[in-house]
């Protein structure tokens, strides 16, 4: 039997306990709030991480909000300001986070153990390689992105590239799916896409394979992770990771929530698989300084 001078913390508790009253009032369970990486417009993270929402809501048992912060450093920010409890990392924002406010990674999806970036060109254009394409104007997505930044970069270093060197003019969009449309308006030569979302919009019809192409694709690497404060109660983060397991494409209403997310089930994750991601982005300086640029 618990003391009634005890505490008892939980994820979102937002009460205060007095010790050596006479009444011991009820904790009062505030929203969960959920954060989304906002690598896509905020329309297109709704459409997607809503209904992901309402099921782990239900399975939980736990209230929760969807929150999209307007772009990578605040979503950073926000976390470690404690004005979010759970977070849909890339890669090197969750890296970022652990580092500054020690972040807890809770499950990936299946997709992500195993995760790559294309390099998308003009289905017209000439060349078989980035070789190719010297003198050509360039985008990468976001400064934090890890599909769109921070391995591609670590991918051309590794060809030998030096991308403000080697080509006309770098720039850093918004998010991946306005990568994919500058390559496909032609804005630019050439751009480097997530590669779930590439294929997301070829099935969906914002992106031609009329007229665009993957000219390249990089190694795989583990991106995408969930992740929780430190302080939030074991008991809690448990109720979530066995909520985001209970996901099977198999059960009636499951399969469409995780056709959105591009999964087929989520795994337990660990600080331990992002050692070789944690190295690279060290060794490119992307930890120190978010958002500084290159």
């Amino acid at each position: 039997m618990r003391s009634p001078c005890s505490l008892t913390i939980f994820a979102f508790v937002v009460f205060v306990v007095g010790c050596g009253s006479g009444h011991r009032p009820e904790p009062q369970i505030g929203p969960v709030r959920i954060g989304v990486l906002p690598d896509r417009s905020e329309e297109e993270l709704r459409r997607r991480y809503e209904p992901l929402v309402a099921f782990l809501e239900a399975s939980s048992g736990l209230d929760a909000e969807l929150v999209v912060p307007p772009d990578y450093d605040a979503f950073v920010e926000a976390f470690c300001d404690e004005r979010l409890d759970l977070a849909w990392f890339g890669g090197l924002t969750y890296l970022r986070a652990e580092r500054a406010c020690g972040a807890l990674p809770l499950v990936m999806r299946d997709v992500d153990l195993v995760f790559t970036s294309d390099f998308l060109v003009a289905r017209s254009a000439a060349g078989g390689s980035i070789d190719d394409f010297a003198g050509k104007a360039f985008a990468f997505g976001p400064r934090g992105s890890t599909s769109g930044h921070l391995m591609p970069r670590f991918y051309l270093q590794r060809m030998g590239i030096d991308a403000e060197q080697f080509f006309r003019n770098v720039q850093h969009t918004a998010g991946h799916d306005q990568t994919a449309a500058w390559v496909q308006t032609g804005r630019v030569d050439l751009g480097v896409v997530n590669s779930v979302v590439v294929d997301s919009m070829l099935r969906d019809g914002r992106l031609s394979g009329e007229r665009v192409r993957v000219l390249q694709t990089t190694h795989p690497y583990r991106n995408y992770v969930w992740a929780a404060r430190p302080d939030i109660d074991v008991e809690v983060r448990q109720r979530l990771v066995d909520a985001f397991q209970s996901l099977d494409a198999g059960r009636p209403g499951h399969g469409a929530i995780l056709s959105l997310i591009g999964a087929r089930g989520y795994v337990p994750a660990s600080r331990n698989d992002y050692d070789d991601l944690r190295e690279v982005a060290d060794s490119l300086g992307l930890l120190e300084q978010p958002g500084a640029p290159i």
